[in-house]
Order: structure tokens, then sequence, then C-alpha cells
């Protein structure tokens, strides 16, 4: 069934061009694979990172907010976004598509999607351009230089697949992608290193900065300077971004105990053990303590979580030698190629 389902969603050519005249592994399968696997998951990464990005400019009040100054370089990005932006939906209503060298009609369920999330992608850019010629924050924006980036190299992979087939593309196709192609690398260049002059946002008064990464360390000077981590993004917490600042500090110079910012309440031993003591009185009065039980109301969410990553952890490290054995074993059979990147992947993921 799944193999059904699969092949309806390539729709492989068994001795067609691709499975012809490339060198990959996954033979037929090359156009779903390239277009699946580096395109449109490029093109998802930019388009989540966009929408999180757009609600810090519009929902969220911690921010430092600012007004652009010129607004001449927002209104550059804005049209060359909007030819990125066309050009998915122009190839999905003309029937122009990248992978369809057999001549048979119609696309590929897998392009289609590819097409959409591409279009929805650089629409959702092309809309957080607009909402920043009137509203500007420094929280976020190196992670969206970095998506458009990751999609730079995307593109570049499937440039190379165009060329080494350029002799099957109509010359319009090849023109088609190297114009878009092009104008990603003017964009990515020009969001890059652009550098924008920014006025405070008036009558605006934010509630926290913690989360800009433009933040600078400040050394603890009283109780109001605590551990930043609770107020962070889900992506500073995930990779650690808010002790930046301190890290920082301790590349110029040594770090002293008056630099460490003053643990946050919710973390200090003294108020996990009220907390713990007054969720187990509770718990012992009734008829069938239950200890976990009393850890949940005391820790809730926290204590789950905590597990959760810490099983998830602890099995990433047990599984990474396992898989890792697998891929030798696949090597020693002689195993099909696409197997072995399989239970590479999976390492890459066990890893992260």
């Amino acid at each position: 069934m799944s193999l059904n389902v699969l092949n309806w969603y390539c729709q492989p050519i068994r001795y067609g061009i691709w499975a012809s005249e490339t060198q990959s592994a996954f033979g037929a399968y090359t156009p779903c694979g390239i277009d699946s696997f580096v395109i449109s998951v490029s093109h998802l990464v930019l388009l989540i990172l966009c929408l999180y990005r757009i609600w810090l400019i519009t929902r969220d009040v911690m921010v430092q907010r600012f007004c652009l100054r010129s607004n001449v370089y927002n209104y550059v990005l804005g049209v060359i976004t909007t030819y990125c932006t066309a050009e998915p939906l122009f190839r999905l209503g003309f029937g122009v598509s990248l992978f369809n060298l057999n001549e048979d009609s119609g696309f590929a369920p897998f392009e289609v999607v590819s097409l959409i999330i591409s279009a929805l992608s650089w629409g959702f850019m092309l809309l957080m351009i607009a909402l920043e010629t009137k509203i500007y924050v420094r929280a976020f924006r190196w992670y969206i230089r970095f998506a458009v980036i990751y999609l730079l190299v995307a593109d570049t992979v499937m440039l190379t697949f165009l060329i080494s087939l350029k002799n099957f593309y109509p010359r319009f196709v090849l023109l088609l992608y190297m114009c878009t192609f092009f104008c990603k690398i003017m964009f990515g260049m020009l969001l890059l290193f652009h550098i924008p002059n920014l006025d405070p946002y008036p009558n605006y008064i934010p509630l926290s900065t913690g989360s800009s990464d433009d933040t600078k360390y400040e050394a603890l000077l009283g109780g109001d300077h605590v551990c930043p981590e609770r107020e962070a993004n889900i992506f500073s917490r995930t990779f650690f971004g808010w002790i930046t600042p301190l890290m920082q500090q301790g590349y110029r110079r040594p770090i002293t105990e008056k630099d460490v910012w003053k643990l946050d309440t919710w973390d200090q031993s003294e108020t996990l053990r009220i907390k713990f003591l007054q969720c187990w009185m509770e718990e012992s009065q009734k008829e069938k303590p239950w200890l976990l039980r009393a850890l949940n109301s005391s820790l809730g969410r926290r204590f789950w979580l905590g597990g959760f990553f810490k099983i998830g952890n602890d099995l990433s490290q047990f599984v990474g030698p396992v898989i890792l054995n697998r891929l030798l074993q696949s090597l020693e059979r002689g195993d099909p190629a696409w197997i072995g990147y399989l239970y590479a992947f999976l390492i890459f993921v066990g890893v992260v």
C-alpha cells in the first residue's frame, strides 16, 4: 500500500530520461527526491520562519520596534520577492514543468506540492517585507537570512541537475529557471549585507527586550538582572541563543561572579523545595498518596518535558551505534545506495 502511494506521488518512469541520464542513486525517483527533500524542505523552512517573524512584528509586545528611515531598499526587495512568488504560480498555471522530460501530460503530485509551498513561502516573505516598511524589529532577522542561504544552496543543487540535462529541456524552461535563480541570488545578497537605518518607533515601549538578537550583555547590578532564559523565544531556548551575550563577554575578558546573571526564581532550589513540600503535604492526606502526582502538581509541564527530552536523548545515544552497525552491514551486503543514504540520514537525525 505504501509503495502504491509513493508511486502515485512520485510517478516514476522506470526507463525515462531521469533514470538513464543521471548518476543519482534514486534512479527514476530522482526528481521526486530532489523536489521533495531539497526544494520543498528548504522553502518550508523559509515559510515557517517568515510566519514566526510576522508574528513578532504584529503580535509580540516584548520586542523593541523601530521605523525604517527609508523604504527604498525594502521596495527593491519587494519587487524581487513578487517575481519569486509569481514564478511558481506561472509554472503551475501554464503547465511549465521542470521534471516532465518524457512529454507526459500534467504535473506529478510532488511537483504541485513543491510549487504551492514555494509560492506560499515567497508570498509570506513579501508580506513580511511589506510589514517591515511600517514596523521593523531586529529580533529573528538573522534566522531569515540563514533560511534564504539554505534555500540558495538547495536551488544550486537543483541547478546542477538541470545543467546536466540541458539538452533535454526547451530553451524557455531553462531561461525561466535561470532568471529565477539569479533573482534569488540577488535577493539573498541584498538581504545578507543590508544594515537598515532605524529610528525608534513612536510612542511604543516594549515590555521586555530579552528576545532581541542584538541585545548586549549587561553586568549583574541588582535583583532585576536575572537569567533571560524564561523570556527567550523557542529557537533561542532550543539553540541556547540567550546565553550568547554572556559568552561574547567571556571572549573579551575573563568572567567574574558579578558578570553572571542571577538565577531566576522559578529555578531556585528553595522555590522548588517549598512548592514540592506543599504539593506533597496535600498528596499525603489522600488515601493513596502518589509521588508522581505530587511531582506533576509541583512542576507540571516542566517535569514531563524534562522526562520526554531525557528519554529522547538516551534513545538517540543508544540508536546511533545500532544504525551505524546496520549501515556497515548494508555496505558489506552491497545493498542499493539509497539504503545507505537512509541510514546516514537517520544517524544525522539522532545526533540532532
